[in-house]
């Protein structure tokens, strides 16, 4: 049989004004989910999560993990990740807006975590990461527990407009009390491409994974997105290869030896979540099965007056990500505005082959 995946169930987690959600596995098998909540993909609230017991079939909301403030306006957004003894971190950003013009724009940005230590029943307060970069970011992917302890904190500068002149790890060899390394993961020599929400991923120990959505920044356009690996735990990264996918937002999935699964948003001609069986190492990706998980039913031509970054305020669907619930199954979850209303969807995926 041909390698492929199968769409098995969709439903949704929350709709709520909500975005940006990312997963967890339990020991026994619940999940726990994590996402912004308030203005869509605009997230102007806090981080709430929910839970399932059933694979992700339904779904209750659990606590708050990091409420915002409306006077003055305090936003953040968190992602979720595991450590090997069972806690769960909640790493973002956390943006004081100010009012200019119509808007709310960033005047100020701390890189924060959160921890919780029952499941998500309960979070402890903000911590504020001290990075050697400065804000403010975008955070894209949530903290990396490596096989050997240290925790690996990815961010992208946000300047001038300009994202992911250069992506980022931030390490802490003691669970987060200090942070005194930064390793580059992206950074063109000429600072001429940008690498726009990024995901770093650990497939075996001491090898990692990053990729990007790439723009090129002089002509303003999406280029083939970029991978990467590293050999030594994140510390040194290969030169950045082409996979032949010009896709936004891709989020990998180990799978096996030098094979994964990868969602993205595909937003120029039929949009929709797109899902990939890739085989990737320094010289080579090549695409084995491509699919569509969710379709969004529209579509968008590229012209050539338009903009990359113009069309951002556009998408009405975005961040896939997912969590391996067992050899064969996943658990995505993507934002989507349905009926004028912007939440979280999950949908199982099978692989087959």
């Amino acid at each position: 049989m041909q390698s492929h995946i199968e769409v098995l169930e969709t439903g949704h987690v929350d709709r709520s004004e909500s975005a940006f959600a990312t997963l967890v596995l339990l020991d026994n098998h619940s999940v726990i989910c994590g996402y912004s909540v308030g203005g869509g993909a605009y997230a102007t609230g806090g981080t709430h999560c929910a839970r399932s017991d059933d694979g992700g079939r339904s779904w209750v909301h659990q606590s708050v993990i990091l409420e915002g403030i409306k006077q003055p306006l305090i936003t953040n957004h968190l992602r979720l990740s595991r450590t090997a003894s069972g806690s769960i971190l909640a790493y973002g950003q956390r943006d004081f807006r100010e009012p200019v013009g119509d808007s709310q724009e960033t005047a100020r940005a701390e890189v924060i975590f959160c921890r919780s230590n029952d499941e998500g029943r309960s979070w402890s307060e903000p911590r504020i990461l001290q990075s050697q970069l400065p804000g403010p970011y975008e955070i894209s992917n949530p903290i990396v527990v490596a096989h050997d302890g240290r925790w690996l904190a990815p961010a992208a500068t946000y300047h001038g407009g300009l994202y992911g002149e250069t992506v980022a790890l931030f390490e802490s060899p003691d669970e987060g009390e200090t942070w005194p390394s930064m390793h580059t993961v992206f950074e063109h020599p000429h600072k001429h491409i940008g690498y726009l929400e990024q995901k770093v991923i650990e497939c075996q120990p001491n090898r990692m994974l990053a990729i990007a959505w790439r723009q090129d920044f002089r002509k303003d356009v999406d280029i083939d997105n970029g991978i990467s690996f590293s050999n030594d735990g994140g510390r040194s990264w290969s030169e950045p290869l082409a996979t032949g996918i010009q896709g936004q937002t891709m989020t990998p999935i180990w799978l096996s030896d030098d094979r994964f699964c990868i969602l993205y948003n595909c937003r120029i001609g039929q949009q929709g979540v797109r899902m990939c069986l890739v085989r990737a190492d320094e010289t080579t990706c090549a695409v084995e099965y491509e699919g569509t998980m969710w379709d969004a039913q529209t579509s968008l031509e590229w012209t050539d007056g338009m903009s990359s970054n113009d069309e951002i305020p556009h998408f009405k669907f975005g961040y896939p990500m997912a969590v391996r619930l067992d050899e064969e199954t996943l658990l995505a979850t993507h934002w989507c505005v349905e009926e004028d209303v912007c939440g979280i969807r999950w949908t199982r995926l099978r692989i087959h082959g």
